[in-house]
């Protein structure tokens, strides 16, 4: 609205981890701005990111799980279940979809819907059933990475939000977005990573 514009400024209303590249989510409007954030905060957004992970998987798959966040280490670490004790206090659960696109015995190019979004979840679930991202030194192989980063010049992990899909809505301000997707495309070095391992 009109009214709005003197005190609204356009506003980020997603976040990615940091050298994770691809689509965030802003509002040019206080209306625009809150659809965003409840859409988000609803999960009625759907999100997609690409990535390429250390070994093969090679069938969709569902996993789920519990995450906590150590605030000081700027780690996160996964369980299968619900863990009790002290550090586990504040567990979020997580919920992460993934589809094979190419695979070889080393690699796997990965398609990852984010049904929940914590902080490096799909770093450390992915990591936490063995298939860590290439590029990520934190959650990662540290003999793989050096070996891609030597070849490649990756100094982080290879994570990029593709694609975000809006939900229905017959009104409003997210009307022009229903059903809507929208795309960013992978990096030159990305790509490169991609035609090299596949």
């Amino acid at each position: 609205l009109v009214r709005d514009l003197p005190t609204f400024r356009p506003s980020v209303c997603n976040r990615l981890d940091r050298n994770t590249s691809g689509i965030v989510l802003c509002g040019k409007s206080l209306a625009g701005s809150q659809y965003l954030s409840r859409c988000i905060r609803e999960r009625t957004i759907r999100k997609f990111y690409r990535t390429i992970c250390a070994g093969a998987l090679r069938a969709e798959a569902s996993i789920e799980g519990w995450l906590v966040k150590n605030e000081a280490k700027n780690r996160v670490t996964i369980s299968k279940e619900p863990a009790s004790g002290a550090s586990w206090e504040g567990a979020s659960p997580i919920h992460t979809v993934y589809s094979p696109i190419a695979v070889t015995e080393d690699y796997t190019l990965l398609e990852v819907e984010l049904i929940t979004g914590k902080p490096h979840q799909i770093r450390a679930h992915l990591a936490s059933v063995g298939h860590p991202l290439i590029g990520d030194y934190k959650y990662g192989s540290k003999s793989v990475n050096d070996i891609l980063k030597k070849k490649y010049g990756l100094e982080h992990q290879l994570l990029h939000a593709c694609r975000a899909v809006f939900p229905e809505a017959e009104s409003g301000p997210g009307k022009p977005l229903s059903h809507k997707s929208i795309y960013a495309p992978e990096s030159d070095l990305f790509l490169r990573l991609e035609s090299g391992l596949f």
